[in-house]
């Protein structure tokens, strides 16, 4: 509503994803130091297991927006983890689970506002940048604004000044994020045809230089970012 009201023009992905999550009990018990993420490019879906113990689990699926109705609700349990297991993941975690909240569907697409400062009002957070959430990204980004908000404010008397410069700052780290973002959706889930023949190709290489796999989402936006970055990525030098 404040970007509304503030006149911001809020910019948008293409809707690649769609995030499921739910609150499960009757997990089967496995290490609660373990975080399940199962990958399966020949499905495009991914599913997730955050152990809480006592067999209690945030199980996520991350799927394709054209895969059929959004999974809600009580009724599109057994979708969801049919499609779960479809993935690879032990299908004896899911065995006597049960919802122990709703199950929900959100969109996974970014969404932004360029220069996330005018005529006073500051945006920072989702309010200024909804990073995909497969990416994790979201709490990262929104304590780095406000930090960056912060140190521009106490430099700057002319906080019209320091606003703007924050916005500028705000558009350099999570173009950053959002530029790793895309080239990991190119190489790991775009499932065009030329897109698999590149992974053929291209996955071998990753495995035996991992250097070459941009670490962005743990190390931070501050890491090159550049055409040299994405060209290693790719497998292109």
């Amino acid at each position: 509503m404040v970007r509304k009201w503030g006149g911001f023009e809020v910019r948008h992905d293409p809707q690649w994803w769609l995030i499921a999550g739910a609150l499960l009990e009757g997990v089967a018990e496995f290490d609660e130091c373990t975080l399940y993420i199962i990958s399966s490019m020949r499905t495009g879906r991914e599913a997730i297991l955050f152990p809480l113990g006592e067999k209690r689990a945030r199980a996520y699926l991350i799927y394709e927006a054209n895969a059929g109705p959004r999974l809600s609700g009580e009724t599109a349990m057994p979708r969801f983890v049919a499609e779960s297991e479809e993935t690879g993941i032990p299908a004896e975690f899911y065995a006597n689970v049960h919802a122990a909240g709703p199950l929900a569907t959100f969109n996974g697409a970014d969404h932004w506002i360029e220069h996330p400062y005018r005529n006073g009002i500051v945006l920072v957070g989702d309010a200024a940048a909804s990073s995909d959430p497969t990416f994790g990204q979201g709490l990262s980004l929104t304590v780095r604004d406000v930090r960056v908000l912060r140190d521009y404010l106490l430099a700057d008397n002319d906080w019209d000044a320091a606003c703007s410069a924050y916005a500028d700052e705000h558009d350099r780290h999570y173009g950053a994020i959002h530029r790793v973002s895309g080239w990991w959706n190119s190489v790991f889930w775009d499932r065009a045809r030329d897109a698999e023949l590149r992974r053929k190709n291209l996955l071998p290489l990753l495995a035996s230089e991992p250097g070459r796999i941009p670490d962005h989402f743990f190390g931070g936006p501050d890491l090159p970012s550049d055409e040299s970055t994405r060209r290693r990525f790719f497998g292109e030098d």
